[in-house]
């Protein structure tokens, strides 16, 4: 405080000699003339008053808020070394002009207004920017506005090379590549195939091949050398990281100067890492093994191969692969795929499909009516067309990933944990190479379980990554899980903890709400105050009977003049013992529950305030450790809090998942009403159910679509040391907005919610 003030008090000397004291006037205090020149439009003068004086050094920081202090730190880092424009007028623009980036701005862009100026800097047409070599434009604006500011000058930004970033530091063509879908000419060609045109031409064929992989089956890896990646991980007697094993099984797969095959490969990494004759022969086991584990159908196209089975058709299978057929065959006959004719490999006929496998194919079936059906454009289409051979080319899932709406997410996947994810997503939503095609690129989702798979399931797994490691690494002796945010996650957290990982401490699902810990903490006028500070539509009776649980033989008289405050106050006796009560036998419950004294416990909540923790933490005899899915910018101050996704304000938030938090409230909440209370024998008292029959099905159904995704992750991929950030759930959350709802799922938008405090009601997808 005495360095504030001596820094006030030099203003005021350089204040009494400036031409602002005449401008402003005697009555103008150097407050006012600070706020002004901090967050209003100036003029030239004021503006070269404060460089000349460099107030943003050392006094304007005195008179920051912390968002305001935020956005400039993240500012700073965004210009380092970039010529810049920043895209928007209000209020963050002016801040940045006047506390110390007024030379570091080479001007300002906002829709209509080139020509003129604001803040002395001058409003700017594309072609000055171009003019003025700009190699960034900085969008200083709310987050809420920043999609349609980068629809607006994305063509723009990515034709002429410039940068397009958030405050936040989002690359915005980037994160908003989701948003809309473009393709080319082909593109829009392949979106008007579909499995009834591909049995037609089967239908006008003798002869059928089916290319393997990617086509008939796929991978639940985002790249087929994750295989390698995985088998790495088990790989036990040798001093190798995963990661380095991985980069010599390719090196091996490359180099390799025995026979063409997984033998010779193998043959070839054991001369590479020294290995003995056993080691080899468990690490080449361990990889097939790992390829069973991780092949799936393309359920479509095995339909379909089907189909030309039972047709009449003779089938063949042709993969570019370095498993020979005995191999190969059996991991496909372990899927279903029999009654073709033959498989033919390229190790074992030391030439891939592009390079005389198709003509090998093509001597073959000589004479008779062919069609070859794959993904690649050049081995499964010009390799066969030149044979005289019909094909038809599909799409495999990652491919599928480039042309739609998705096609951003693998931006985001940095850590082997998310890439795994990611592959496994991708297996399920793009496992159709038709699944984009009635969208035309967009995502449609036809049940309320498939929305909770696609858009929820990457969102739970990355949250557990992050709470597992927080719970160790606190040394917890517990987790609580309050009803009702906490009601899938406890249900996860004990089938983690039996099947994954038995170190964790026990879980318990702790029955609680914000208002019966409002109505067990109250013992001040000042907590009754903090109870009423909620928005209310209750009449001040009510109030009594609803929020502070008293009975309506307790309740005095409403006088006339009375206002509500010093009508509730009028009680606040009876308040303070009905809640002396509720709190001792709340407190009983929780010892019930095996709850010790002198404990830490891990609290688990959504996206919140942390006011279930602030009021818990008034008169519980253990410590708490907030571990939510994410806080709201203006958290309540509480001991101990952590989140994995953190709002950071109007300006600076990252993700899209703040702005659901409403929604996603829904979807993981459960199907037992909230608690409202507890009465004098210690039985919990429960609210109305508000929501329908179809609202709780449709909620029950979303919570099996993300625990599905959930248990196959884990049940497929071990953890890493990585883990996962924020990003990618984030970034899967963010497409979602353009997933076309269809079918059972076309209903979404009439689901609605209350507020249990405040009783107002709310669509739950338009929040």
């Amino acid at each position: 405080m005495e360095a504030m003030k001596i820094a006030t008090d030099k203003f005021d000397s350089i204040l009494a000699r400036s031409y602002l004291k005449s401008e402003y006037g005697e009555e103008q205090v150097a407050d006012k003339i600070l706020r002004h020149l901090i967050h209003d439009e100036l003029d030239e003068q004021e503006h070269r008053f404060i460089e000349e004086n460099h107030l943003y050094e050392w006094l304007f920081p005195y008179f920051y808020t912390q968002e305001e202090r935020q956005v400039l730190e993240q500012f700073a880092l965004l210009t380092h070394e970039r010529k810049t424009v920043i895209y928007g007028a209000g209020a963050v623009a002016r801040l940045l002009l006047n506390c110390g980036f007024y030379g570091k701005i080479e001007g300002v862009m906002a829709a209509g207004q080139a020509g003129t100026l604001f803040c002395g800097k001058p409003f700017m047409s594309e072609n000055q920017v171009l003019q003025a070599g700009v190699s960034q434009i900085v969008v200083a604006a709310r987050v809420t506005n920043y999609q349609i500011i980068t629809e607006r000058i994305s063509d723009f930004c990515e034709k002429n090379g410039i940068l397009l970033r958030g405050l936040n530091g989002r690359n915005l063509i980037q994160w908003y590549a989701g948003k809309t879908v473009k393709f080319n000419p082909k593109g829009r060609m392949y979106f008007g195939m579909n499995a009834e045109r591909l049995r037609e031409e089967i239908n006008r064929h003798d002869v059928i091949s089916f290319d393997v992989f990617d086509t008939l089956v796929m991978r639940k890896v985002l790249r087929p050398a994750d295989i390698f990646y995985l088998v790495g991980q088990q790989a036990k007697g040798l001093d190798i990281s995963a990661s380095s094993f991985a980069d010599r099984r390719i090196y091996a797969e490359h180099h390799n100067v025995y026979e063409g095959n997984i033998f010779g490969i193998y043959r070839m990494l054991q001369d590479v890492l020294q290995l003995t004759d056993q080691q080899r022969d468990r690490l080449l086991e361990l990889e097939i093994e790992m390829e069973r584990q991780m092949l799936i159908l393309r359920e479509e196209i095995a339909d379909i191969f089907r189909y030309a089975v039972s047709q009449g058709k003779t089938v063949y299978l042709i993969s570019d692969m370095y498993l020979p057929e005995p191999v190969l065959g059996k991991l496909l006959s372990g899927l279903g795929i029999i009654g073709y004719e033959k498989l033919m490999v390229s190790c074992d006929f030391q030439c891939g499909k592009a390079f005389g496998l198709a003509h090998i194919y093509s001597k073959m079936v000589m004479g008779r009516k062919c069609l070859h059906i794959g993904d690649n454009e050049n081995a499964d289409g010009t390799a066969f067309v030149k044979e005289g051979i019909n094909s038809f080319i599909i799409r495999s899932a990652f491919s599928l990933s480039k042309m739609s709406n998705l096609r951003n997410l693998t931006e985001y996947a940095y850590s082997k944990d998310e890439q795994n994810a990611l592959g496994l997503l991708f297996s399920k939503i793009l496992n159709s190479p038709f699944a984009l095609n009635k969208g035309k690129g967009m995502i449609q989702v036809r049940t309320y379980k498939e929305w909770g798979y696609q858009f929820l399931g990457m969102y739970v797994v990355a949250y557990f990554d992050w709470l597992c490691r927080e719970i160790k690494k606190n040394k917890l002796a517990g987790m609580l899980f309050p009803t009702r945010d906490g009601y899938l996650f406890y249900k996860l957290y004990c089938w983690y903890r039996k099947n994954v990982d038995g170190s964790l401490p026990e879980a318990v699902y702790f029955k609680t709400s914000r208002k019966i810990c409002y109505v067990a903490s109250l013992t001040t006028e000042e907590n009754i105050d903090f109870f009423l500070g909620y928005d209310d539509v209750y009449s001040p009776e009510e109030l009594l009977m609803k929020r502070f649980l008293l009975e309506k033989e307790e309740i005095g008289l409403f006088r006339e003049g009375m206002d509500s405050r010093e009508y509730i106050m009028m009680h606040k006796e009876i308040i303070f013992r009905r809640s002396a009560v509720i709190r001792e036998k709340y407190l009983l419950y929780m010892r019930g529950l095996g709850l010790r004294e002198g404990a830490e416990y891990g609290l688990f909540d959504s996206y919140c305030r942390g006011t279930v923790q602030y009021l818990l933490e008034q008169f519980i005899p253990y410590t708490l450790c907030g571990l939510y899915l994410g806080k709201i910018h203006n958290t309540r101050k509480l001991g101990k809090i952590k989140s994995f996704y953190r709002d950071r304000g109007n300006y600076l938030r990252l993700d899209d998942v703040n702005e659901k938090r409403t929604l996603l409230e829904y979807c993981f909440s459960s199907p037992e009403t909230n608690i409202i209370g507890m009465d004098l024998d210690g039985n919990f008292i429960y609210a109305k159910e508000y929501r329908t029959k179809r609202d709780i099905e449709h909620m029950l159904e979303i919570q099996k679509g993300a625990e599905d995704f959930f248990m196959e992750y884990h049940g497929s991929f071990p953890a890493e040391e990585d883990g996962f950030s924020s990003d990618l759930p984030n970034a899967v959350i963010n497409a979602m907005d353009q997933a076309e709802l269809v079918e059972k799922c076309s209903d979404m938008g009439d689901i609605r919610s209350i507020d249990d405090m405040t009783n107002i009601g709310y669509a739950v997808w338009e929040c």
